[in-house]
């Protein structure tokens, strides 16, 4: 099962990626924002199914940052 997730939080990270590196519409990049934090929440189920402690740890943080990245181009209305 851990194998199966590991390949959809990287097709996921893969992607989305790829899409902020394109600087795409602010509503795309706000979607990719999206799927990388479901990508890293995959990470950290990964990391705990096989106690691979720094792995969760450090996707903890990712998820906090994409979660920021969600707010930004998809919530929050104000001026850059």
């Amino acid at each position: 099962m851990d194998e199966i997730l590991r390949w959809v939080a990287t097709v996921g990270t893969i992607g989305a990626g790829l899409i902020l590196a394109a600087r795409a519409r602010p509503i795309i990049t706000g979607w990719a924002f999206v799927v990388l934090s479901g990508a890293s929440v995959i990470w950290i189920v990964v990391g705990y199914l096989t106690a691979e402690y720094a792995l969760m740890v450090q996707n903890v943080v990712v998820t906090l940052i994409n979660v920021f990245g969600v707010y930004r181009w998809l919530i929050w209305k104000g001026n850059v």
